[in-house]
């Protein structure tokens, strides 16, 4: 219900303490979002040119979650290109109009992402299908390990992400770091000569979550819910990144 588009079964009775414990399995979303993506990319792939499939899949991703993630990255650029304040920031960060800074960063995040997965398919196709479910899963798990490292940032009760920010259990940083790490570890089985390649998105993810760290802290003291579906959007192409510089490299 919160991190997608898709219907929830009409017995399930919405409260506040099961959407906060709900982030243990925002990397299980990742899974989902990822099926309904890159299998729809790969079906297509069969009867129509590669890029024509990769952007269809694109917009299949867009469509399973609302562009969740993207509006999370189009306010942060927004607010952290035109806001030199935190009460500056985070009131651009509210407003739902997109300027200038926030359309540059979805066009180039989305640019970026097309021509990726583009070469990820031709690569291999089953590398393709790997790439995109670990990739999914480990940058929703990035978005909440960035969660645990500094608080939240704003004040008042009103923003819809603030069920979902108190302190996560021992036990549901486990189940999410199960859900998000799973697939890697299922990569590297499958591929045991791939271990370098994941490792590289895997190191390209912390040094990014290092860096937004002191960022966000630095300017606003914390996170927000638009600050976790910028990492989880700018990791998720880290981890495809890695992939294709290290396959290049070594």
């Amino acid at each position: 219900m919160f991190n997608t588009r898709l219907p929830v079964p009409p017995f399930y009775v919405y409260s506040e303490a099961s959407v906060a414990r709900s982030s243990r399995y925002f990397p299980f979303i990742g899974w989902v979002v990822s099926a309904g993506a890159s299998f729809s990319s790969y079906g297509l792939a069969q009867v129509l040119p590669i890029e024509i499939a990769i952007l269809l899949g694109m917009i299949v991703s867009v469509l399973i979650t609302g562009g969740f993630h993207e509006d999370g990255l189009a306010d942060v650029c927004d607010a952290f290109g035109g806001g030199w304040s935190k009460e500056k920031i985070l009131e651009i960060m509210k407003d739902s109009r997109i300027g200038t800074f926030g359309s540059i960063g979805l066009i180039l995040a989305l640019g970026l992402k097309f021509f990726l997965l583009v070469e990820l398919f031709k690569l291999s196709p089953w590398i393709f299908l790997l790439t995109s479910w670990f990739a999914h899963s480990a940058s929703r798990w990035s978005a909440l390990v960035l969660m645990t490292l500094i608080p939240y940032a704003r004040d008042n009760d009103l923003s819809k992400s603030k069920p979902i920010v108190k302190k996560l259990f021992v036990s549901d940083f486990i189940i999410s770091t199960f859900f998000g790490c799973f697939p890697a570890f299922y990569f590297v089985q499958k591929y045991p000569d791939q271990i370098l390649h994941v490792a590289l998105g895997f190191g390209f993810s912390f040094l990014m979550i290092t860096y937004l760290r002191s960022y966000f802290k630095k300017w606003i003291e914390g996170f927000t819910g638009d600050c976790l579906g910028f990492t989880q959007q700018v990791t998720e192409l880290l981890f495809y990144l890695g992939i294709l510089i290290s396959w290049n490299s070594f």
